[in-house]
């Protein structure tokens, strides 16, 4: 499954922002089972992006 355009947009968005602070981005994973984007920063930092292209920090 590939993900949506919105999705892919608010996960870049996330990632910039990661970054922006200088936070490692660890890990970027499509998640096959909720189809949702999930971003690793810092070994600690989690942020789920859903199909619809919200983002949710875990």
């Amino acid at each position: 499954m590939e993900p949506t355009p919105k999705q892919a947009t608010s996960a870049i968005r996330v990632c910039a922002q990661l970054t922006r602070v200088y936070k490692t981005i660890d890990l970027v994973r499509l998640d096959e089972r909720t189809n949702n984007i999930y971003i690793l920063a810092n070994n600690s930092i989690e942020a789920e992006v859903s199909r619809t292209g919200e983002i949710f920090w875990l």
